[in-house]
């Protein structure tokens, strides 16, 4: 039989008064850790990983931001698709850093649509 001093004390954090869950609000979500139908499982662990902010400009993200995942070490320079190798960035964030890595210059010729 268990006793009362036994039972161990969770405390759980309210939810703001102006949320719901279909809000549009990822960040505030992943960093709670719901589980949404309809969001990436990466892009909500990235998220909470990251505490919302973007590792190129520092700023958090907000809910219109357009992100996207980026590998660290480019998957053309021997990076693995492993989590320890992705990170969440901002859509031109992520622009900015593939030209300065270097793997954009490692794309063939024929392998551009134009």
């Amino acid at each position: 039989m268990l006793r009362h001093s036994e039972t161990k004390i969770v405390r759980h954090t309210k939810v703001r008064g102006n949320k719901f869950p279909y809000d549009g609000d990822l960040v505030y979500w992943s960093t709670r850790g719901a589980k949404l139908p309809g969001i990436n499982t990466r892009v909500k662990n990235l998220l909470k990983k990251q505490h919302g902010v973007c590792p190129v400009c520092k700023q958090h993200f907000l809910p219109d931001d357009l992100m996207e995942i980026d590998h660290i070490i480019p998957t053309s320079l021997g990076g693995k698709d492993w989590y320890n190798n992705l990170q969440l960035l901002h859509r031109h964030c992520h622009d900015f850093k593939t030209t300065r890595d270097g793997s954009v210059s490692l794309l063939n010729v024929e392998d551009t649509p134009f």
